[in-house]
This record gives C-alpha cells, sequence and structure tokens, in this order.
C-alpha cells in the first residue's frame, strides 16, 4: 500500500531524512518511534506530499509528488492537534467536506462513528481535548479512506480521553486499515502497531514486530504495565 524508497529531506543546510526506504502493506499499521528532531512528523508530512523531498513514495500505486490528489483520496490524516474556531461540530465537518468535494451529509455518519451525534450543534471551542480530538478523527474519515496517518494522536489528551480515543483507533484497525503512527507511547503502539521503526537522525536504525505486551521502543524492549 506503501512504498518509501530513498527518501531524502533538507530544511535549509540541515538533513532531516536522509535515505530512508520502508514499505507498509495493505492492511497493516506501521508505528515510527523516535527522540524529538529524528524526522517522525517529517514522515508523514512527506507522506502527504506537504514537503518538498528527493526519492519515490507511492500511497496505492500512485506518486504523492507527481500524483498528489489521486494519492491524497486515499489517505485519512489525523494531526496531534486540530482547530475548529467558533464552528459547530456539523458546522466543521460540512466545511471541510465542501473543501473535499465530498457529500455534506457524511458529517452525520462521521460524528456518530466517533461517538459525537449528540454535540454536532455545540461550539467546538467548548469540547475537551479528548472531543477535540475525536472530531479531528471524524474529519479524516469523512471520505472513508483506507490509509490513515496518525501524528501523536494522544499526546495531548487526558487518561480518560486516551482510553477513548485507543478504544475507537483498534476498532479502525479491526476494519483493515492502513495505519502509520508517529508516536513515542509504549501504550498506543503496543494496542495499534504491528511492526515498529525507530528513526535516528533521519535514518531507520532499527525495525521490530510489536509482540503481545512488548513493545520495542527507541532501541529498548518496553514491557506493557511495567515501568517506562
Amino acid at each position: 500500500m506503501i512504498e518509501v524508497r530513498n527518501l531524502l529531506v533538507d530544511l535549509g543546510e540541515r538533513r532531516v531524512i536522509d535515505g530512508l526506504s520502508f514499505s507498509v502493506k495493505q492492511g497493516e499499521a506501521v508505528a515510527l518511534v523516535g527522540p524529538n528532531g529524528s524526522g517522525k512528523t517529517s514522515v508523514l508530512r512527506c507522506l502527504l506530499g506537504l514537503l518538498p523531498y528527493r526519492g519515490q513514495i507511492t500511497i496505492g500505486g500512485h506518486d504523492a509528488w507527481r500524483e498528489p490528489v489521486a494519492a491524497r483520496t486515499l489517505v485519512g490524516y489525523l494531526p496531534q492537534r486540530s482547530a475548529f474556531g467558533d464552528a459547530t461540530a456539523d458546522e466543521a465537518l460540512r466545511f471541510i467536506a465542501r473543501l473535499r468535494r465530498l457529500d455534506p451529509s457524511r458529517t452525520v455518519a462521521a460524528l456518530a462513528r466517533v461517538g459525537l451525534a449528540a454535540h454536532a450543534h455545540e461550539r467546538t471551542r467548548t469540547f475537551s481535548g479528548g472531543m477535540q480530538q475525536r472530531l479531528a478523527l471524524a474529519a479524516a474519515l469523512l471520505s472513508d479512506p483506507p490509509v490513515l496517518f496518525f501524528d501523536e494522536p494522544t499526546a495531548s489528551l487526558d487518561r480518560a480521553g486516551q482510553q477513548t480515543f485507543l478504544l475507537l483507533a483498534e476498532e479502525l484497525r479491526r476494519e483493515g486499515r492502513t495505519l502509520v503512527l508517529a508516536s513515542h507511547r509504549a501504550e498506543e503502539i503496543d494496542r495499534l502497531a504491528d511492526r515498529v521503526l525507530t528513526l535516528d537522525s533521519g535514518r531507520l536504525s532499527a525495525q521490530h514486530d510489536v509482540l503481545a505486551g512488548v513493545v520495542p521502543l527507541f532501541g529498548q524492549v518496553a514491557l506493557q504495565g511495567g515501568p517506562r
């Protein structure tokens, strides 16, 4: 579903991605881990066609740079934080649907999917962090994409918000969607990922399969439920 070959990204005089190559099979969930500045978010921005790069990226057989529209139609993106201004939840999603040339009626099902149907006509500025993130997930799901990109999706949420979001994300995974997740949280990776790619200074330093209850993280093994 996703092929990345010899990815190179320079920001000014600094090389942030240095010859990175990896692939993600259809229905597979891959976590990108590494310290701050390792290149996780830059990789996601390249996959979305938002950052100039050298090398090749294909999504569903479409070149992400030469065929950006075809590639992006396959993808839903969830940033670490989203802002919806003073709009209601329904207004915010309908605006996004119009921008994407989607049927505005899709907003009803999207809000229901993330448990926000009862809050459709409330102002998003009154939402908790967890509700804001669920609304952002609803926006990502408007086109029913087969591929999802998550960038630190629970980093700004409290424990209750994290658990609610992870339950939704696990359900999406069971549906067979392909997932690329940038994260530093062991529990998040353990519950959502099949495989971990560890980045260091824009290079792939290690990769591991995720075993039940054991999460390879930053070159070490973290045991679920034990010390981090």
